[in-house]
C-alpha cells in the first residue's frame, strides 16, 4: 500500500535553501567530514573515490554512485577493506527493501517510540526517539527494526533534499529508566543497524534524562560505534543551550525545553511549526 505524507515534505523555503561551505564539509575533532554528498564534490573527494575504485572496483550495482561510495569511504575512515565489507553488507540489506506498510509497522509508528518533530535551522529533520518506550514483551526486535526502517525510508524519501538537506538530528529521551540485559543487547543491535545502513546521515544526537547506570550502558554501547559517530553525540544534563544553537524552540517539545506541547499523537507524521529560524 503506497503512503504519502505531504505535511513533512520540503516547502519552497527549504527547496530554495543554499547551504554554507561549513554545512557541506566541516571538521569534527581530528576529522574533516563531508555532510552533504550529492552535487559537486571537491578535488580531494574525487581523488579518494578514484583511488578506491581503482583498487577495489569496479562496482556494477547501480546503487554505487560516486556520492554513495564516498559516504561509505568516509564512514569507514577511508579504509579500503573495511569499506568493501560494509558495502557488500549494505547491498544485501537493500534486497529487503522497501518495507511495506502493514499492521505491525503501523503499530510501531503509532506507539510514540520514534516520530518526526520538526526541522532545525538548516532544515534537517528532527527525530524524537523515546527509548524508554521500548518493550520487548510487546514487540519483537524484528518488528522494531521493520518499523524503524519504514520510518527512516519516509524521512529520506519525503524530507531530504539532495545536496541541501541530507542529515538528521535525533533527540533521545531515556526518562531516567534502567535497562535490562536484553534491552542492552537489543540497543547494540539497533545502533549497529542504523550505523551500517544509514551512513553519514547523523548530524547530531542529543541524549536526555540519563541515569548513572545508563551512562555505564552507553560506555558499553559506544564500543559498537565508529569514532566519528561518537563525536556527534551529546549528553544533555540540565543546560539545553547547545540544543537551541541549531534549532528554534518552536520546533521542540516542552519536555526538551522547547515551547511545543508534548506530543500525544505520532503518526501520520507532521511538523507543528513552520518557524525554522534562529531564536531571537
Amino acid at each position: 500500500m503506497d503512503q504519502s505524507y505531504p505535511l513533512i515534505k520540503p516547502n519552497q523555503e527549504i527547496l530554495n535553501y543554499e547551504p554554507t561551505a561549513d554545512e557541506k564539509k566541516t571538521k569534527i575533532g581530528k576529522y574533516t567530514i563531508r555532510r552533504l554528498f550529492e552535487g559537486e564534490l571537491d578535488e580531494q573527494d574525487n581523488a579518494a573515490i578514484n583511488k578506491f575504485i581503482e583498487e577495489a572496483g569496479p562496482f556494477q550495482n547501480p546503487i554505487w554512485t560516486r556520492p554513495q561510495i564516498l559516504r561509505f569511504l568516509q564512514a569507514n575512515n577511508f579504509k579500503k577493506d573495511q569499506t568493501v565489507q560494509t558495502m557488500l553488507q549494505y547491498e544485501q540489506w537493500t534486497k529487503t527493501l522497501p518495507i511495506l506498510y502493514d499492521q505491525q509497522v503501523e503499530q510501531f509508528l503509532k506507539a510514540g517510540i520514534i516520530y518526526i518533530q520538526g526541522r532545525d535551522h538548516s532544515y534537517r529533520p528532527i527525530i524524537v526517539l523515546n527509548a524508554y518506550k521500548v518493550n520487548f514483551n510487546e514487540m519483537s526486535l524484528e518488528q522494531y527494526l521493520r518499523g524503524l526502517t519504514y520510518f527512516l525510508q519516509v524521512v529520506v524519501n519525503d524530507m531530504m533534499v539532495p545536496g541541501k538537506v541530507e542529515n538528521w538530528i535525533i533527540l533521545i529521551d531515556l526518562d531516567y529508566k534502567g535497562m535490562i540485559g536484553l534491552q542492552i543487547n537489543a540497543l547494540k543491535q539497533v545502533m549497529s543497524y542504523l550505523q551500517n545502513n544509514y551512513r553519514s546521515r547523523l548530524y547530531k544526537m542529543f541524549i536526555f534524562n540519563t541515569t548513572m547506570m545508563l551512562n555505564v550502558t552507553w560506555n558499553m554501547a559506544k564500543l559498537f560505534l565508529e569514532e566519528i559517530t561518537q563525536q556527534k553525540i551529546v549528553f544533555v544534563k540540565g543546560d539545553v543551550k547547545q540544543l537551541f544553537q541549531c534549532m528554534n524552540k518552536e520546533q521542540i517539545e516542552e519536555k526538551f525545553g522547547g515551547t511545543q506541547g508534548n506530543r500525544v499523537e505520532y503518526w501520520p507524521p507532521s511538523i507543528i511549526s513552520a518557524n525554522f529560524k534562529k531564536n531571537i
